[in-house]
């Protein structure tokens, strides 16, 4: 092999894991693409040598990091957000805790109503301050990619307003940030006319948000949020303008939202507390992703869990993400992955294809959450040796360098490296 130019090398990598393909509908080291002793280099923000270091060509490259014999991945990729958002519901923690259900609390005008009338009145400067803040937090803790989404504005003008902070706030942070629209739940104003309502979303907002940059759009289907019928009429307008679809499904309950992923083409379902195994089956002959997000299990107090077992046997990609929100205030996806292993029993491998690989597919991102030639270089230097270590070692930051599109960003190895 000719030499090579690179902006950086990584060398003494002691596991490099590459996830080649995607999706990985059941991970395990034959197809994770797994190296030993091995060397990445970087060339204009993208992977142009990842493998064994004794076979690597010559490379003259401006810096040189020693990885020290560590684990070395793609950068996390979080596929599940709502970051734009003002005001603190900590007091709800405590309702939890005295046994009120989340369905308790959203339909008594709490939850995310509290939430939409303290962002209404938030400006846009403050809001995007606490979205910033959170992406920071984010690509500290190793998270290069991130889905956003509004819905805590509920008319036209205020989610059209949280679109425009996100894609301003995308400018200014290293992360790629994939924008998305959602329709949450029915305003208080319009219980009684839902029809109109949604007649407005499907007619005005959705038209209005694919022209002016969203690129998914989502619905909460659920039993207290929307129904099957209100999410096909959406589904269809949001088609017709162009945008991919995501859903909120089956996490209350069952109320046949997962089963609209055999009807459209949506990229990923998210959630699934309460989806039965039949409807598992018939996912794995769509290119649907499952993406799972225990951390807001926990902070539900849900006894529920999605069918993994039934994931697994079948093929669906399973993806993780943090469903980062007022009810749920964590941002980081080491989190959602030591929570994938421990409340849901993923292996490490499959949990760090879920918050990589998986979930790069949920988004359409093919040149992200993996570490192949071509794919862009977003990476992650553990303070661990080999994937089996997540989980064993958590509670902490183990990302002891981060790297985003090849440019060092955080991280106690960032002097090092640059």
């Amino acid at each position: 092999m000719q030499g090579l130019e690179a902006d950086i090398v990584i060398h003494n990598i002691g596991e490099l894991v590459t996830f080649p393909e995607k999706p990985l509908r059941r991970p395990e080291r034959g197809n994770a693409g797994i190296v030993g002793n091995a060397l990445l280099a970087v060339r204009r923000g993208k992977i142009v040598y990842a493998g064994p270091e004794a076979d690597a060509p010559n490379i003259r490259a401006r810096r040189r990091v020693n990885a020290r014999g560590l684990l070395v991945t793609p950068g996390l990729v979080d596929p599940h957000t709502h970051p734009v958002f003002s005001g603190d519901r900590s007091r709800e923690l405590l309702l939890k805790l005295e046994g009120r259900s989340y369905r308790e609390i959203l339909e008594s005008g709490g939850g995310i109503y509290y939430t939409v009338e303290m962002t209404r009145g938030a400006g846009d400067e403050e809001l995007a301050h606490g979205m910033e803040e959170a992406l920071i937090l984010m690509l500290e803790h190793g998270t290069t990619s991130v889905e956003a989404k509004t819905g805590y504005g509920l008319t036209v003008e205020e989610e059209l307003r949280q679109l425009k902070i996100i894609l301003e706030t995308s400018k200014r942070v290293p992360q790629h940030v994939t924008p998305t629209l959602l329709a949450h739940v029915i305003p208080q104003e319009y219980m009684d006319s839902r029809e109109e309502y949604v007649e407005l979303l499907a007619a005005k907002l959705i038209p209005q948000a694919a022209m002016r940059g969203a690129e998914y759009f989502d619905v909460f289907c659920d039993k207290g949020a929307y129904t099957c019928e209100e999410t096909r009429r959406l589904f269809r307008a949001a088609l017709s303008a162009g945008l991919k679809l995501r859903l909120h499904a089956d996490e209350i309950a069952y109320i046949g939202c997962s089963r609209l992923a055999l009807e459209f083409p949506v990229h990923s379902v998210d959630h699934l507390e309460n989806t039965p195994p039949e409807v598992v089956e018939a996912l794995s002959r769509t290119r649907t992703v499952a993406t799972l997000l225990p951390t807001s299990m926990l902070s539900v107090f849900t006894s529920k869990k999605p069918p993994v077992e039934a994931l697994r046997r079948y093929g669906v990609p399973i993806a993780l993400g943090t469903d980062y929100n007022p009810n749920n205030m964590n941002p980081n996806m080491q989190s959602a992955i030591d929570a994938s292993i421990y409340l849901l029993r993923l292996k490490p491998l499959e949990a760090l294809a879920a918050a990589t690989a998986n979930a790069a597919y949920s988004l359409d991102l093919h040149d992200r959450g993996c570490l192949a030639p071509g794919c862009r270089a977003d990476i992650i230097v553990w303070g661990l040796e080999r994937v089996e270590q997540l989980g064993y070692y958590w509670g902490y930051n183990r990302a002891l360098l981060v790297l985003s599109e090849g440019a060092p960003v955080a991280g106690d190895m960032l002097e090092a490296a640059l």
